[in-house]
């Protein structure tokens, strides 16, 4: 049994992401889980690259997962719609019949052994916004430690929700034009689309966004369109 208040106490006191996902790792470990991810809750114009914030899964399922789409056909991630308290992943309910790809999702965990899991929806004012879970083929007694997970992943998500954007903040300093342009982004829009809302040509509209995603850090739209999310939520 781990001592949450220590955890958390170190998660608190975590200064970078990685940090946070180090502590997170060595708890779920204790618990008898192996595997976890924590994300943003997408968009239906999203993938899993644009939000995910951290995540330790058998590379083989990263690949997949991100190759079939699967974050718009889980059972679990749409089931944290529905609710805000945690849940086994193996409840999240779907129809096998009418919802095949979904069966698909459910049945292709199981091959990854990632079906045993605790989930965990992330409230905010404006509803939920995130969801972390936790996973392992080992992990049976799962109902025991869903008290502690549930306040441990909440305390995770947003000390890495305060990591990042407070690394934003002191690090980077968008203008007003690469903010705008990053909201409409973020909104699903094509440069050429953006151009033509703010009046801009096509290849301004693309500068804007080489400049802002050299100031996040950013190596692709997906990374920037996460962290300004993050930046505008704070």
């Amino acid at each position: 049994m781990i001592d949450l208040a220590s955890v958390i106490d170190r998660v608190s006191r975590a200064s970078t992401s990685e940090l946070v996902f180090q502590a997170f790792e060595t708890a779920v470990a204790d618990v008898g889980a192996d595997y976890f991810g924590a994300v943003l809750l997408p968009r239906p114009d999203q993938r899993i690259e644009d939000v995910v914030l951290a995540r330790k899964v058998p590379s083989e399922w990263r690949v997949l997962y991100s190759e079939k789409n699967f974050l718009h056909k889980d059972p679990a991630v749409r089931h944290c719609t529905r609710t805000v308290l945690p849940f086994d992943k193996e409840i999240a309910p779907y129809d096998p019949e009418r919802e095949p790809q979904m069966r698909e999702v459910v049945e292709r965990a199981r091959d990854f052994n990632l079906h045993k899991g605790i989930v965990v929806p992330i409230p905010s004012p404006r509803g939920i916004i995130g969801v972390v879970g936790v996973a392992g083929p080992y992990f049976e007694n799962r109902e025991f430690h869903k008290p502690l997970l549930h306040s441990l992943a909440l305390h995770v998500f947003h000390r890495l929700h305060q990591v990042m954007v407070r690394r934003q903040k002191s690090a980077v300093h968008l203008t007003m034009r690469e903010r705008e342009v990053l909201s409409w982004v973020s909104d699903g829009k094509t440069a050429w689309e953006i151009g033509c809302i703010l009046k801009l040509s096509t290849r301004t509209v693309e500068w804007h966004l080489s400049q802002a995603y050299q100031k996040l850090g950013a190596i692709n739209r997906a990374q920037a369109i996460a962290l300004f999310a993050l930046s505008m939520a704070h």
